[in-house]
């Protein structure tokens, strides 16, 4: 066991439920370790995780110590195949990411508009998936059809799944991501985001493009 990383699932686990970025039994967390991911039991309380409530999961699902993953496991461990140097994965129930979600009428890869430059560095652009039941084989496919274009997306009237090289860092997304939906759900939707041009600005200084 990787006392490290099942640490830092605990602890970061607990910052989120603080910080109000998730409720009661909602939300999952994960972190990768090789070719095993350790993610949280389905139904516990990440606000008081223990590692008896952390089981070991290859890459395919199979579990490998404990019992009973996340019912959301799918959409972690399509990130983890898409994107190889994902370490964290965090599902999130935040409150402005889903009310914004429940505000957008039309499809977008870029759902969340990028208000600040803090929120377009750590996310970039961010798909909306339409709404499917919490655990449902769809929404798992669906996200495994985005996973290798985008590191952070936004689920309807579910909140958000994002993927960073650790738990501090996704963490951090997280927080920076429901900033930003608080601002668009406060300014009506109608505030000034950053143009197209700065947004390339910013990608071309971190070396990266998105899906057109």
């Amino acid at each position: 066991m990787s006392s490290e990383k099942i640490d830092a699932l605990i602890e970061y686990s607990r910052i989120l439920y603080d910080r109000k970025l998730l409720h009661a039994t909602g939300g999952n967390t994960s972190v990768r370790d090789g070719d095993h991911v350790w993610i949280s039991q389905t139904g516990a309380e990440l606000g008081s995780l223990s590692e008896k409530e952390v089981v070991k999961v290859d890459l395919q699902g199979t579990v490998l110590e404990g019992e009973a993953p996340s019912k959301e496991m799918g959409m972690h461990l399509a990130m983890y195949r898409a994107r190889p140097n994902a370490g964290a994965v965090i599902h999130a129930h935040p409150t402005f990411a889903i009310t914004l979600s429940s505000l957008i009428k039309e499809p977008s890869n870029d759902a969340i508009r990028p208000y600040t430059a803090a929120f377009y560095v750590r996310a970039g652009r961010m798909p909306m998936i339409p709404y499917h039941g919490s655990g449902a084989h769809s929404l798992h496919v669906a996200v495994e059809e985005l996973a290798a274009d985008y590191h952070a997306l936004l689920l309807r009237q579910h909140g958000m799944l994002v993927a960073g090289s650790n738990m501090s860092e996704t963490v951090g997304m997280v927080e920076e991501i429901e900033q930003c939906c608080q601002i668009s759900v406060a300014s009506g939707l109608k505030g000034e985001w950053l143009t197209d041009a700065q947004c390339a600005e910013i990608d071309a200084a971190m070396g990266r493009t998105w899906k057109s």
